[in-house]
């Protein structure tokens, strides 16, 4: 769907408000509460090996068919020579129903180049074809999973180069059968005893959409506990392709738009994580409350950062990044409102009311509560954030701890030798509701 106000795809059904402009879609009604919002909605290669044997199911989409399909009467009333841009076509070769490899470059069908396929042990081969193979003796590859999680970074020292693998047969084994995409690229020469000369170099793209399972165990007042989920590997991609031009949020009105509590992926991590807690206990009142939050704290980790490395100039490229629920399940980690989002999509998903808390250089995460205790705490190191809104009592929620931390605590050091709560109110800081 499209943005009635900028006319900006919305890739997710479910957002309620668009990535772009933050306008609300749907059709869905804001109120202001003072300073407050609430938003109404609802290790690697191996040699050695045969090559895999080639996928038959196929069937091509290319842009200039697809221009055509659309715009043909138009183009040739306007007489525009289109020639067919082949680095841009897109190949689908079809595994099973649901899973598929998306080919470009040279791994093109008619380029006779590269073959890809899936192997018994679970490996995705990349082979140079035998007409390619038969004039050269060794091969130096190189492989860049475009999802890693470093892969955009700018930071010096810190950034995903890939991996470079010297070979004397024409075949790549990537160890896993991890959906994602992937660049491969391969120089071919001869010579022997590490003097080789390269006389060809051949790359391309393979994206490899399949099924993703996230597993997590982790351990809450001496117990241990599972939950999964799983989502395709095109739903992230969805995600990650929203607002291609930036996720640095100005008008903290959108935080909102990123609480994606209805997202399939969502619901059934929600769900799993209820299934561990334990189908004949309360699952509306603050214990279980408390059981979500440290399932965030705990299984979720803060990018790496310094004070000359921000996270997620590391994680995604950019110096300030909201990310959807989905790609922070898909990382396994993010900072402060990356956590906060995802820990209010739970809540929400749960059936709690739930929102974000935007202070100075912080983010929270907020959940709702009948009957509240803050339990034994340190007053001097920590205190208690709420805000009523809607006669809903909303606490906030720290998401960037390793070990658990009470909900509605939060550390008196706040922000320039200032309490977090002194600023809620203040610059559009506080609390907004899902």
């Amino acid at each position: 769907m499209f943005c009635a106000r900028c006319g900006s795809f919305i890739g997710n059904e479910y957002a309620r408000f668009c990535p772009s402009c933050g306008s609300e879609v749907k059709g869905h009604s804001t109120q202001e509460h003072g300073q407050h919002y609430a938003y109404e909605s609802n290790s690697f290669p191996d040699a050695g090996r045969s090559t895999p044997k080639k996928k038959s199911k196929k069937w091509t989409i290319t842009a200039s068919i697809a221009v055509a399909l659309v715009f043909g009467i138009l183009l040739s009333m306007a007489d525009i020579d289109l020639e067919n841009d082949s680095n841009k076509r897109i190949e689908i070769q079809t595994l099973t129903e649901d899973t598929y490899f998306e080919l470009s470059g040279d791994f093109l069908p008619e380029r006779g180049i590269f073959s890809v396929g899936l192997t018994d042990d679970g490996s995705i081969a990349f082979t140079l074809s035998d007409e390619v193979a038969s004039k050269y003796d060794h091969y130096s590859w190189l492989f860049f999973d475009n999802d890693h999680v470093s892969s955009t970074s700018t930071t010096r020292y810190q950034k995903y180069t890939g991996t470079t693998l010297e070979k004397d047969e024409p075949v790549l084994y990537y160890l896993s059968q991890n959906a994602g995409e992937y660049d491969v690229s391969v120089k071919c020469g001869t010579g022997s005893d590490g003097n080789y000369n390269y006389t060809a170099t051949y790359s391309g793209t393979v994206s490899y959409v399949g099924t993703v399972t996230k597993e997590y165990t982790w351990k809450y007042q001496g117990e241990g506990y599972v939950a999964s989920t799983t989502f395709s590997y095109e739903d992230y991609r969805t995600y990650r392709d929203m607002n291609p031009n930036g996720r640095h949020v100005l008008n903290y009105g959108r935080t909102a738009s990123f609480v994606t509590y209805e997202d399939p992926a969502v619901i059934k991590l929600a769900e799993s994580i209820r299934e561990a807690y334990g189908s004949d206990r309360d699952t509306t009142g603050q214990d279980f409350a408390m059981f979500v939050l440290a399932f965030v704290q705990i299984c979720f980790e803060y990018p790496p950062s310094s004070s000359t490395m921000d996270a997620e100039m590391y994680q995604y490229g950019q110096d300030e990044y909201f990310a959807y629920p989905l790609e922070t399940i898909f990382y396994g980690m993010g900072d402060c409102e990356d956590t906060s989002i995802l820990a209010a999509a739970l809540f929400k998903a749960l059936g709690y009311a739930a929102g974000v808390v935007i202070v100075p250089g912080h983010a929270l995460a907020a959940v709702g509560l009948d009957h509240y205790s803050p339990g034994t705490y340190s007053s001097r190191s920590y205190e208690v954030i709420s805000e009523t809104i809607d006669g809903i009592t909303y606490y906030a929620c720290e998401t960037t701890v390793k070990t658990p931390q009470g909900i509605g605590l939060v550390s008196l050091s706040g922000y320039e030798g200032k309490a977090y709560s002194e600023h809620i109110g203040k610059q559009r800081y506080g609390f907004y509701i899902v």
